[in-house]
Parts: structure tokens; C-alpha cells; sequence
């Protein structure tokens, strides 16, 4: 039986290279404060593993430049809640 994400429903070895690219996305986002390590302990959650504001920032604009989304963090809050609320929305918007 495949695990799938707690908040996604997809399969998480359908997202597992996703996921990765994006915790080495939140990794350089954050000045390497926060760690891939560091996200896998806490779950994904980017708030557990210390991303800050800046980092936020830094992420948003990231995830613009290499996927071409826009995440608008005062309207859609959830999208940048974990590793796998990113995966799932890149997923979708790649599809």
C-alpha cells in the first residue's frame, strides 16, 4: 500500500523528487538556516523548521522564477504551510 500526504492525498513517491526540489528550494531560500533534515524532522512544515519571514519572501520568489507561480500568501495561506502543500500545488499547476 502507497503512504500518500496528510494534506494532499497524492502518493508520495509520485511527489518524492518534487519534494526534494523544493526542500532545496527552502534551503538556499533560507541562507541554508533551514536544512532538508531540518524539514523531514518537523514534517514538511516550514513554520516548525524555522523558515522566517525573510525566508518566506525568499521562497515565493523562487518558486516564481522556477515554476512560474504566484503565491499570494494573504490569500492562500495553506499553499506554503509544508514541503508537500508546495509539491501539491506545483503539481497542479505544472498538470
Amino acid at each position: 500500500m502507497t503512504d500518500t500526504t496528510e494534506n494532499t492525498g497524492v502518493p508520495q513517491p509520485a511527489l518524492a523528487p518534487l519534494r526534494a526540489e523544493i526542500e532545496d528550494l527552502v534551503t538556499i531560500a533560507t541562507g541554508r538556516v533551514v536544512t532538508a533534515d531540518d524539514l523531514r524532522a518537523t514534517g514538511g512544515s516550514l513554520d516548525d523548521a524555522g523558515v522566517n519571514s525573510i525566508g518566506y519572501i525568499n521562497l515565493l520568489e523562487a518558486l516564481e522564477q522556477r515554476y512560474g507561480l504566484v503565491v499570494d500568501p494573504e490569500t492562500d495561506p495553506h499553499h506554503l504551510r509544508s514541503v508537500d502543500s508546495i509539491a501539491h500545488l506545483v503539481r497542479t499547476a505544472l498538470a
